[in-house]
């Protein structure tokens, strides 16, 4: 997804920071545009091919070793009190199922309110003037009601 088209519609004074997956961004594109960027910086906390290194082997990486880049442990569920938290999070959802039958949606992402549609369709597309209208369109085409 950043690549070096991505990378040539930020600012040259950008910051771009990726918690999500490595690979997500293409990092010789990305040193190519920090080398030819002298205010750009970059911040995560994953990269390509990691964990790579051991005890006998430390961790080395070309991005790692850039002087514009932050790089932070991706460890943050491996904590002891984000262990606690997860732990006591889960009995509380078993407590309430327990009690109520009910599973909690207060802490689940995207959940389906109702359950009763046919279909669901999920449409990712770009950030483009006409590209939603352009699906809408098939919609109609076809007589698919939304």
């Amino acid at each position: 997804m950043v690549n070096k088209d991505f990378l040539s519609h930020m600012k040259s004074d950008g910051i771009l920071l990726n918690t999500s997956r490595g690979t997500v961004v293409n990092e010789e594109d990305l040193l190519a545009h920090l080398n030819a960027n002298p205010n750009f910086w970059f911040g995560t906390d994953v990269f390509n091919g990691e964990p790579a290194g051991t005890k006998e082997v430390p961790f080395t990486h070309p991005l790692a070793q850039h002087p514009r880049v932050y790089g932070s442990h991706h460890i943050g569920a491996s904590t002891k009190q984000s262990e606690v938290a997860i732990g006591e999070e889960a009995v509380r959802i078993i407590k309430k199922f327990g009690a109520s039958g009910a599973v909690d949606n207060e802490n689940c992402v995207n959940r389906e309110s109702d359950g009763k549609a046919l279909h669901k369709m999920v449409i990712r597309h770009y950030d483009k003037v006409g590209v939603l209208a352009h699906v809408f369109s098939v919609f109609a085409k076809h007589q698919w009601n939304v």
